[in-house]
């Protein structure tokens, strides 16, 4: 039995026999969290009828960290709010637990942006934890100027800069390869008193690796080993990454095996990175020879490596091998991330085989995944190409249900493949979804020019707005402060009453 079995048996006595209190709700959800049990934690918080108890900030903070942990975080935010509305006051820690969520998210950044506008307005101060995550955030999203005016505005509220502030900027320099300025901070630092720790000094390293200045590099990477500082792979990692980048793959493979001859141990980073190099190279044998390797050494393997292997099979289009690995992942009970799926998704669109593809796309729903745009594009075109209209429209409809607005590529390519599936009818839906969006888009976005051309382009095409498409905009014309337009609107498509018998399409 794991010991989170062993946990959950005793938090149900303590249940039964009412020992349970919100520190023992805050314990064992955190266990659950560690136990990558995300599923028994959230159906035990969300079956609380104690309201004291779900609100509890301490309780929701660790429901809160469980899910973001273990890669559930739009889950996480969605729950977030249902949090505010069931009472709780989101403390520091809440706010420091979701910005750490949006630190590898897609536009994490615009999104943490949003997530500050609702800090700000409980009355919260930022102190070093919080400006901490959003360093990390900015150094995740290439953001060195922004992560530049965070750490200057911490410094001017009197917080002391620690050694995780000093190689979060470090990183967001390394992105651009800023080594000037990145040599300034370190002289910075050692001006405050601070000695630069083996985080900051391998953040000046990926600097240097990534700014190409491989010399420097090397310099620093003796002395860290000197010093006893190069004991695990990362630094040796970040130099290889840098090099094969640069197309030195012999300079790559070198400093592998030295890490190697050296007996530095491998969590597989150093073999992810030298099997994304020789897979972009074609050298898929290659591959093979360093997953037997790293399988010899470990005897197991993690997501990392496993959507690395993935990736370098799918790119070689070795299907075998793509199997091989995705039986490896259940062997050794591997859940895969949304990465996995996108790798999965491409690589069977490309070799055309779209039911598993689809498959795929219904197995990551199932596990908590949203659909996107970017994953379905691919598999509606391909169902499109193949004749397959109606799948394709079935899947365009989930996503649109999943999303509140589409781009205009998607609503025009879904539209090509019904007219040439002759599905004529569902056609015509979607031209009028797409004419609604932009008149919606356009009233939003203030753009009253653009919004009389298209108004006066349906009506010379004879386009009927039905009595709720057209009371819907008008409302959201005057709402926004387009009076004005509102009125020429509702004049030029009510006047005389002649709209109704003239028009040849409606829109509602």
């Amino acid at each position: 039995m794991q010991k989170w079995q062993e946990v959950s048996q005793l938090f149900d006595w303590m249940k039964q026999h009412g020992k349970v209190s919100a520190a023992s709700y805050t314990s064992f959800i955190t266990l659950m969290g560690k136990g990558h049990q995300t599923r028994i934690a959230l159906d035990l918080y969300c079956n609380l009828e104690d309201e004291h108890i779900k609100s509890n900030v301490f309780v929701c903070n660790s429901m809160l960290k469980c899910l973001i942990s273990n890669g559930r975080v739009e889950t996480a935010f969605k729950l977030f709010e249902q949090m505010k509305e069931g009472g709780l006051n989101p403390d520091i820690v809440t706010y420091s637990t979701l910005l750490a969520g949006r630190v590898k998210a897609r536009h994490g950044y615009s999104k943490a942006c949003k997530l500050m506008e609702d800090f700000k307005g409980t009355g919260l101060k930022f102190d070093s934890v919080m400006y901490g995550s959003l360093l990390a955030l900015c150094a995740s999203h290439n953001l060195d100027e922004e992560a530049e005016t965070y750490f200057q505005q911490m410094k001017n509220e009197g917080l002391p800069a620690n050694e995780f502030h000093y190689s979060s900027l470090l990183n967001a320099y390394a992105a651009k390869g800023k080594h000037e300025k990145a040599e300034k901070l370190i002289d910075d630092m050692k001006s405050a008193g601070l000695v630069p720790n083996k985080v900051v000094l391998t953040s000046l390293l990926k600097v240097y690796a990534r700014s190409g200045l491989f010399e420097k590099a090397g310099e620093l990477l003796a002395e860290l080993d000197v010093s006893g500082q190069a004991l695990d792979e990362m630094p040796y990692c970040l130099m290889m990454d840098g090099l094969a980048k640069a197309g030195k793959i012999h300079d790559a493979q070198k400093i592998f095996d030295e890490m190697k001859a050296k007996g530095i141990r491998s969590d597989g980073y150093s073999y992810s990175t030298m099997i994304s190099t020789y897979s972009k190279i074609g050298n898929i044998e290659e591959v093979k020879r360093l997953e037997e390797e790293l399988e010899n050494i470990k005897g197991k393997y993690d997501l990392v490596v496993m959507n690395t292997l993935l990736n370098a099979y799918s790119r070689g289009r070795d299907m075998e091998y793509v199997m091989r690995t995705l039986k490896k992942m259940d062997k050794f009970k591997i859940c895969p991330d949304r990465q996995t799926f996108s790798i999965l998704i491409s690589y069977f669109c490309k070799e055309k085989l779209y039911d598993l593809a689809q498959r795929t796309l219904e197995d990551m729903q199932v596990r908590g995944h949203r659909l996107t745009e970017e994953l379905c594009s691919s598999v509606i075109t391909g169902l499109g190409e193949s004749g397959r209209a109606e799948e394709a429209f079935k899947l365009y409809n989930q996503l649109k249900s999943n999303r509140h607005t589409l781009s205009k590529v998607l609503h025009e390519k879904i539209l090509n493949i019904l007219v040439s599936g002759r599905m004529l009818k569902e056609a015509y839906t979607v031209m009028k979804d797409v004419l609604y969006i932009a008149l919606s888009r356009y009233i939003e976005q203030g753009k009253k020019r653009e919004l009389i051309h298209l108004l006066k382009w349906m009506k010379n095409q004879r386009y009927e707005l039905a009595s709720s498409t057209l009371n819907s905009v008008l409302k959201k014309l005057r709402e926004s402060g387009q009076s004005d337009v509102a009125e020429m609107l509702s004049h030029e498509f009510t006047s005389s009453g002649k709209q109704a018998g003239n028009s040849h399409a409606r829109l509602e």
